[in-house]
Protein backbone atom coordinates (compact mmCIF):
# COMPACT_ATOMS: atom_id res chain seq x y z
CA UNK A 1 0.00 0.00 0.00
CA UNK A 2 2.72 2.59 -0.70
CA UNK A 3 2.31 5.32 -2.11
CA UNK A 4 4.38 5.88 -5.43
CA UNK A 5 4.39 10.04 -4.60
CA UNK A 6 5.91 8.79 -1.41
CA UNK A 7 4.67 8.49 2.26
CA UNK A 8 1.81 10.35 3.32
CA UNK A 9 2.38 12.78 6.52
CA UNK A 10 0.07 12.25 9.62
CA UNK A 11 -0.68 14.59 11.67
CA UNK A 12 -2.27 14.67 15.41
CA UNK A 13 -3.98 17.83 17.13
CA UNK A 14 -4.56 17.11 20.41
CA UNK A 15 -5.57 19.34 23.44
CA UNK A 16 -8.30 19.48 26.16
CA UNK A 17 -11.84 20.42 26.08
CA UNK A 18 -12.37 23.93 24.39
CA UNK A 19 -8.80 24.45 23.76
CA UNK A 20 -8.99 25.12 20.23
CA UNK A 21 -8.47 22.29 17.98
CA UNK A 22 -11.37 22.64 15.74
CA UNK A 23 -10.18 26.32 15.25
CA UNK A 24 -6.89 24.93 14.57
CA UNK A 25 -7.55 22.62 12.09
CA UNK A 26 -9.75 24.92 9.85
CA UNK A 27 -6.84 27.20 9.62
CA UNK A 28 -5.21 24.05 8.40
CA UNK A 29 -7.37 23.19 6.38
CA UNK A 30 -7.92 26.36 4.90
CA UNK A 31 -3.77 26.69 4.11
CA UNK A 32 -4.30 23.37 2.59
CA UNK A 33 -6.85 24.37 -0.29
CA UNK A 34 -4.67 27.65 -0.75
CA UNK A 35 -1.63 25.27 -1.94
CA UNK A 36 -4.10 22.63 -3.71
CA UNK A 37 -3.48 19.62 -1.59
CA UNK A 38 -6.38 17.08 -0.71
CA UNK A 39 -6.48 16.50 3.04
CA UNK A 40 -7.72 13.25 4.61
CA UNK A 41 -9.62 14.30 8.26
CA UNK A 42 -10.43 11.54 11.16
CA UNK A 43 -12.37 14.10 13.76
CA UNK A 44 -12.47 11.66 17.36
CA UNK A 45 -15.28 12.99 19.57
CA UNK A 46 -15.75 12.22 23.34
CA UNK A 47 -19.43 12.19 23.71
CA UNK A 48 -21.87 10.03 21.98
CA UNK A 49 -22.38 13.24 19.46
CA UNK A 50 -20.26 14.79 16.80
CA UNK A 51 -21.02 18.66 17.11
CA UNK A 52 -17.12 19.03 16.09
CA UNK A 53 -17.79 17.78 12.46
CA UNK A 54 -20.19 20.31 11.34
CA UNK A 55 -17.85 23.26 12.47
CA UNK A 56 -15.30 22.30 9.23
CA UNK A 57 -15.79 25.27 6.99
CA UNK A 58 -13.56 23.38 4.45
CA UNK A 59 -15.66 21.47 1.14
CA UNK A 60 -14.36 18.66 -0.62
CA UNK A 61 -12.53 16.34 2.03
CA UNK A 62 -12.24 13.14 3.10
CA UNK A 63 -13.92 13.01 6.74
CA UNK A 64 -14.05 10.03 9.33
CA UNK A 65 -15.88 10.34 11.98
CA UNK A 66 -15.13 8.47 15.72
CA UNK A 67 -17.64 8.76 19.03
CA UNK A 68 -17.66 8.06 22.07
CA UNK A 69 -14.63 7.34 23.39
CA UNK A 70 -10.78 8.18 22.50
CA UNK A 71 -8.93 6.56 19.80
CA UNK A 72 -5.61 5.76 21.80
CA UNK A 73 -7.30 3.59 23.86
CA UNK A 74 -8.94 0.05 23.56
CA UNK A 75 -12.75 1.28 22.77
CA UNK A 76 -11.51 3.28 19.72
CA UNK A 77 -8.14 2.14 18.13
CA UNK A 78 -9.65 -0.51 16.05
CA UNK A 79 -11.66 1.52 14.88
CA UNK A 80 -9.25 4.21 14.09
CA UNK A 81 -6.83 1.50 12.39
CA UNK A 82 -9.55 1.01 10.29
CA UNK A 83 -10.32 4.61 9.09
CA UNK A 84 -6.92 5.06 8.42
CA UNK A 85 -6.42 2.02 6.19
CA UNK A 86 -9.37 3.26 5.11
CA UNK A 87 -7.91 7.16 3.93
CA UNK A 88 -4.59 4.92 2.34
CA UNK A 89 -6.70 4.01 0.19
CA UNK A 90 -7.32 7.52 -1.42
CA UNK A 91 -5.06 10.26 -2.89
CA UNK A 92 -4.42 12.41 -0.46
CA UNK A 93 -1.50 14.91 0.64
CA UNK A 94 -2.19 14.41 4.05
CA UNK A 95 -4.23 12.77 6.93
CA UNK A 96 -4.85 15.09 10.24
CA UNK A 97 -6.49 13.85 13.55
CA UNK A 98 -8.07 15.70 15.93
CA UNK A 99 -8.24 13.81 18.62
CA UNK A 100 -10.72 14.21 21.54
CA UNK A 101 -10.15 16.21 24.16
CA UNK A 102 -9.92 13.49 26.80
CA UNK A 103 -7.17 11.31 24.82
CA UNK A 104 -3.98 9.73 26.09
CA UNK A 105 -1.57 9.86 23.84
CA UNK A 106 0.31 7.30 24.86
CA UNK A 107 -0.45 4.44 23.43
CA UNK A 108 0.21 6.03 20.10
CA UNK A 109 3.27 4.12 19.45
CA UNK A 110 1.89 0.56 19.50
CA UNK A 111 -0.83 1.66 17.43
CA UNK A 112 1.95 3.50 14.75
CA UNK A 113 3.64 -0.13 14.71
CA UNK A 114 -0.07 -1.58 14.06
CA UNK A 115 -0.44 0.67 11.35
CA UNK A 116 2.86 0.10 9.30
CA UNK A 117 2.11 -3.23 9.83
CA UNK A 118 -1.38 -2.64 7.93
CA UNK A 119 0.13 -0.50 5.58
CA UNK A 120 3.34 -0.52 4.80
CA UNK A 121 5.32 2.72 4.68
CA UNK A 122 2.03 4.14 3.42
CA UNK A 123 2.27 7.47 6.39
CA UNK A 124 4.99 9.05 8.01
CA UNK A 125 4.41 10.12 11.26
CA UNK A 126 4.67 14.12 11.24
CA UNK A 127 4.15 14.82 14.86
CA UNK A 128 1.76 15.66 17.62
CA UNK A 129 0.43 19.47 18.30
CA UNK A 130 -1.48 19.94 21.67
CA UNK A 131 -3.51 22.98 22.47
CA UNK A 132 -3.14 24.49 25.86
CA UNK A 133 -6.22 26.99 27.26
CA UNK A 134 -4.04 29.39 29.45
CA UNK A 135 -7.23 30.06 32.10
CA UNK A 136 -7.68 26.26 32.62
CA UNK A 137 -4.37 25.14 32.12
CA UNK A 138 -2.22 25.37 35.37
CA UNK A 139 -5.30 23.95 37.39
CA UNK A 140 -6.35 20.98 35.02
CA UNK A 141 -2.52 19.50 34.57
CA UNK A 142 -2.61 19.48 38.57
CA UNK A 143 -5.99 17.10 38.21
CA UNK A 144 -6.23 15.35 35.26
CA UNK A 145 -3.76 12.84 33.84
CA UNK A 146 -4.71 13.27 29.75
CA UNK A 147 -3.70 16.93 30.08
CA UNK A 148 -0.05 16.29 31.34
CA UNK A 149 0.02 13.31 29.11
CA UNK A 150 -0.75 15.80 26.01
CA UNK A 151 2.02 17.86 26.58
CA UNK A 152 4.80 15.11 27.14
CA UNK A 153 3.50 12.90 23.64
CA UNK A 154 3.92 16.75 21.56
CA UNK A 155 6.17 17.88 19.85
CA UNK A 156 4.79 21.62 19.60
CA UNK A 157 2.75 23.20 22.06
CA UNK A 158 0.37 26.44 21.22
CA UNK A 159 -0.67 28.34 23.83
CA UNK A 160 -3.77 29.53 22.61
CA UNK A 161 -5.86 33.04 23.52
CA UNK A 162 -3.03 34.17 25.56
CA UNK A 163 -5.34 37.71 25.32
CA UNK A 164 -7.02 35.87 28.57
CA UNK A 165 -3.68 35.82 30.26
CA UNK A 166 -1.71 37.98 32.00
CA UNK A 167 1.92 38.10 31.64
CA UNK A 168 2.53 36.26 35.14
CA UNK A 169 0.26 33.18 34.43
CA UNK A 170 2.10 32.85 30.84
CA UNK A 171 5.73 32.29 32.66
CA UNK A 172 4.36 29.92 34.91
CA UNK A 173 2.87 28.13 32.10
CA UNK A 174 5.80 28.11 29.87
CA UNK A 175 7.93 26.99 33.14
CA UNK A 176 5.18 24.45 33.31
CA UNK A 177 5.72 22.93 29.65
CA UNK A 178 9.67 23.04 30.01
CA UNK A 179 8.85 20.26 33.32
CA UNK A 180 6.49 18.05 31.11
CA UNK A 181 8.45 18.01 27.75
CA UNK A 182 11.82 19.89 27.94
CA UNK A 183 12.21 19.65 24.21
CA UNK A 184 8.58 21.14 22.18
CA UNK A 185 8.55 23.90 20.41
CA UNK A 186 6.04 26.44 21.90
CA UNK A 187 4.00 28.62 20.26
CA UNK A 188 1.81 31.05 21.54
CA UNK A 189 -1.40 32.73 19.75
CA UNK A 190 -4.91 33.83 19.93
CA UNK A 191 -7.53 32.11 18.00
CA UNK A 192 -5.50 29.27 17.25
CA UNK A 193 -3.44 31.60 14.11
CA UNK A 194 -0.21 29.65 13.31
CA UNK A 195 0.74 29.55 10.27
CA UNK A 196 3.00 26.89 8.46
CA UNK A 197 1.36 24.13 10.05
CA UNK A 198 1.56 21.73 7.08
CA UNK A 199 5.65 22.65 6.43
CA UNK A 200 7.14 19.13 7.34
CA UNK A 201 10.32 21.50 8.55
CA UNK A 202 8.36 22.90 11.41
CA UNK A 203 7.76 19.56 13.32
CA UNK A 204 11.33 18.00 13.04
CA UNK A 205 9.93 14.97 14.51
CA UNK A 206 12.40 12.01 15.32
CA UNK A 207 12.99 9.00 12.98
CA UNK A 208 12.25 6.72 16.39
CA UNK A 209 9.09 6.14 17.75
CA UNK A 210 6.80 9.03 19.78
CA UNK A 211 7.36 8.91 23.28
CA UNK A 212 10.66 6.66 23.00
CA UNK A 213 13.34 7.69 25.88
CA UNK A 214 11.20 9.44 27.71
CA UNK A 215 10.95 9.95 31.35
CA UNK A 216 8.91 12.94 32.90
CA UNK A 217 8.91 13.41 36.87
CA UNK A 218 4.91 13.59 36.98
CA UNK A 219 2.60 14.80 40.15
CA UNK A 220 0.59 12.21 41.87
CA UNK A 221 -3.15 12.61 40.74
CA UNK A 222 -6.30 10.77 42.43
CA UNK A 223 -8.38 9.20 40.08
CA UNK A 224 -10.25 10.70 38.11
CA UNK A 225 -12.81 9.15 36.52
CA UNK A 226 -13.69 9.02 32.99
CA UNK A 227 -16.20 12.09 33.03
CA UNK A 228 -20.10 10.97 31.95
CA UNK A 229 -22.04 13.07 29.14
CA UNK A 230 -25.62 14.24 28.80
CA UNK A 231 -27.82 14.90 25.47
CA UNK A 232 -30.46 17.07 25.36
CA UNK A 233 -32.57 17.22 21.72
CA UNK A 234 -35.38 19.42 20.94
CA UNK A 235 -36.95 19.86 17.87
CA UNK A 236 -38.30 23.41 18.81
CA UNK A 237 -36.41 26.59 17.50
CA UNK A 238 -35.02 28.43 19.94
CA UNK A 239 -33.30 32.01 19.95
CA UNK A 240 -29.62 31.96 20.62
CA UNK A 241 -29.82 34.51 23.64
CA UNK A 242 -31.96 32.15 25.56
CA UNK A 243 -29.34 29.22 24.98
CA UNK A 244 -26.98 30.98 25.90
CA UNK A 245 -28.26 32.08 29.26
CA UNK A 246 -28.79 28.01 29.70
CA UNK A 247 -25.43 27.37 29.18
CA UNK A 248 -24.05 30.18 31.37
CA UNK A 249 -26.37 28.92 34.45
CA UNK A 250 -25.03 24.85 34.11
CA UNK A 251 -21.18 25.39 33.29
CA UNK A 252 -19.80 25.91 36.91
CA UNK A 253 -21.02 22.43 36.86
CA UNK A 254 -20.25 21.55 33.36
CA UNK A 255 -16.16 20.46 31.93
CA UNK A 256 -17.69 21.73 28.63
CA UNK A 257 -21.21 22.67 26.54
CA UNK A 258 -21.75 22.88 22.88
CA UNK A 259 -24.37 22.14 20.52
CA UNK A 260 -25.73 22.97 17.29
CA UNK A 261 -29.14 24.08 17.41
CA UNK A 262 -32.09 25.59 15.46
CA UNK A 263 -33.15 29.58 15.66
CA UNK A 264 -36.53 30.04 14.76
CA UNK A 265 -35.91 32.88 12.24
CA UNK A 266 -32.58 32.68 11.46
CA UNK A 267 -31.52 29.33 10.71
CA UNK A 268 -28.88 27.32 12.73
CA UNK A 269 -25.84 28.83 15.24
CA UNK A 270 -23.14 26.84 17.53
CA UNK A 271 -23.16 27.45 20.95
CA UNK A 272 -19.98 26.77 22.97
CA UNK A 273 -18.83 26.79 26.67
CA UNK A 274 -16.00 26.43 28.35
CA UNK A 275 -14.55 27.74 31.73
CA UNK A 276 -16.96 30.72 31.85
CA UNK A 277 -16.74 31.78 28.38
CA UNK A 278 -19.96 31.19 26.44
CA UNK A 279 -20.07 31.92 22.23
CA UNK A 280 -22.55 31.85 19.63
CA UNK A 281 -22.77 32.03 16.10
CA UNK A 282 -24.49 31.28 12.95
CA UNK A 283 -23.77 28.01 11.38
CA UNK A 284 -24.63 26.77 7.65
CA UNK A 285 -26.93 23.71 8.76
CA UNK A 286 -29.62 21.03 8.18
CA UNK A 287 -31.81 18.77 10.21
CA UNK A 288 -35.01 18.80 12.58
CA UNK A 289 -33.53 18.06 15.89
CA UNK A 290 -31.34 20.40 17.68
CA UNK A 291 -28.58 18.98 20.47
CA UNK A 292 -26.37 19.94 23.15
CA UNK A 293 -23.68 17.74 24.74
CA UNK A 294 -22.75 18.61 28.11
CA UNK A 295 -19.69 17.33 29.79
CA UNK A 296 -19.99 17.43 33.75
CA UNK A 297 -17.24 17.50 35.96
CA UNK A 298 -16.15 14.11 37.13
CA UNK A 299 -18.50 12.96 40.61
CA UNK A 300 -20.82 15.87 39.64
CA UNK A 301 -24.72 14.84 38.88
CA UNK A 302 -26.28 17.43 37.42
CA UNK A 303 -29.12 16.36 35.52
CA UNK A 304 -31.63 17.68 38.12
CA UNK A 305 -29.51 21.39 37.50
CA UNK A 306 -30.04 20.68 33.79
CA UNK A 307 -33.53 19.98 33.78
CA UNK A 308 -34.19 23.27 35.79
CA UNK A 309 -31.84 25.27 34.10
CA UNK A 310 -33.83 24.28 30.56
CA UNK A 311 -37.26 24.27 31.75
CA UNK A 312 -36.46 27.73 33.57
CA UNK A 313 -34.44 29.88 30.46
CA UNK A 314 -35.04 27.77 27.18
CA UNK A 315 -38.62 26.81 28.24
CA UNK A 316 -39.70 24.31 25.11
CA UNK A 317 -39.96 20.99 25.01
CA UNK A 318 -37.07 18.46 24.93
CA UNK A 319 -35.35 15.12 25.69
CA UNK A 320 -32.08 14.53 28.02
CA UNK A 321 -30.02 11.24 27.75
Amino acid sequence: MNNPCGPVPLLFITGFLGSGKTTLLNRILDEAAAQGKKIGVIINEWGRVNIDSSLIRAKDIEIEELNDGQVFCSCLSGNFLEALVLLAKRSLDVVIVETSGMANPFPLRNILCDLKRLTGGHYVYQGMIALIDPESFLDLVEDINAVEEQVIASQRIIINKIELADGETLARIRKKIRQLNPHAGIIETSYACVEGILDSSMHEVSTSSPLESKFVKRSAKESYTRPGQYIITTTEGLPPERVEAFVREILPGALRVKGILSDTEHGWFHVDGVNDKVETRVLEASGNESKIVIIPKAGDEIAEKLIAAWNTQCRVPFSLS
